[in-house]
């Protein structure tokens, strides 16, 4: 099934078959899905410091006005990466799941790992509209750095739902929270010597573990234990109601 639902995402881009033809054989699927995500990621590679400026002046107003976190969450069901193939047609809220499921079996699901876990990938809403998947998708690197030493927040990175997340969610998340909702999908080997002493500090305490599970636990067969609803209160009591996304 997770063969056919990566073909259906890409089915806009790839070569037209005609109506009644028999459905292509799951090796066939793959090649298509696999292609597709490799010219998504050289798209997102190919992000210029002029492009990042668009994105943000594009996305500094809402896009979906007063939503309620938890709606969010759950849309994220509809979500799907077509560049991941770990996944492999699973949905991001299916992610979230098996990130919760290693936590909870390991001993770590704190309620700030449980909510960072809810909310990391919220940016993939983006998904749904008719944003390019190369701005939404991808790991980040930077296109512009800093002086050594200089900060996170003083290089520009390729813009994707990392960006799009931290600026909705930063007024409501503790800082070191809201950096790690920015920087989750950051290449560390090719922004370390720009880290100053808080991004090693969170980079350390907050990005190495999360990236543990939100890296090894993607599977596109593992079905999670755990039901999404059972941690809803973990999102009602860290955000508002209702917030403008």
């Amino acid at each position: 099934m997770a063969f056919e639902i990566a073909y259906n995402w890409v089915q806009k881009t790839a070569t037209p078959r005609a109506e009644g033809s028999p459905i292509p054989p799951h090796h066939v699927l793959i090649d298509e899905y696999i292609r597709r995500s490799h010219e998504i990621e050289s798209l997102h590679n190919a992000q210029t410091v002029e492009d990042v400026a668009a994105l943000r002046r594009k996305y500094a107003v809402p896009l979906f006005g007063p939503v309620s976190p938890w709606s969010l969450i759950e849309s994220l069901g509809q979500c799907i990466d077509p560049t991941d193939q770990r996944l492999f047609g699973a949905s991001q809220q299916l992610h979230i799941l098996q990130i919760i499921d290693a936590m909870e079996e390991e001993g770590t699901a704190t309620e700030e790992m449980l909510l960072v876990a809810l909310v990391h990938d919220l940016g993939k809403v983006l998904l749904l509209t008719d944003e390019a998947p190369e701005n939404i998708v991808c790991m980040n690197r930077p296109i512009r750095g800093c002086a050594p030493g200089g900060g996170l927040d003083n290089c520009v990175f390729q813009w994707n739902h990392d960006e799009f997340a931290y600026s909705r969610l930063k007024d409501y998340l503790p800082d070191e929270l809201a950096w790690l909702v920015r920087y989750h999908s950051i290449l560390p080997g090719t922004c370390e010597a720009y880290m100053d002493a808080r991004d090693r500090d969170y980079y350390r305490r907050y990005l190495q573990p999360f990236s543990r599970y939100d890296h090894r636990t993607k599977s596109p067969v593992y079905l999670p234990k755990r039901r999404l609803a059972d941690y809803r209160h973990v999102v009602e009591r860290a955000l508002p109601a209702s917030i403008v996304f």
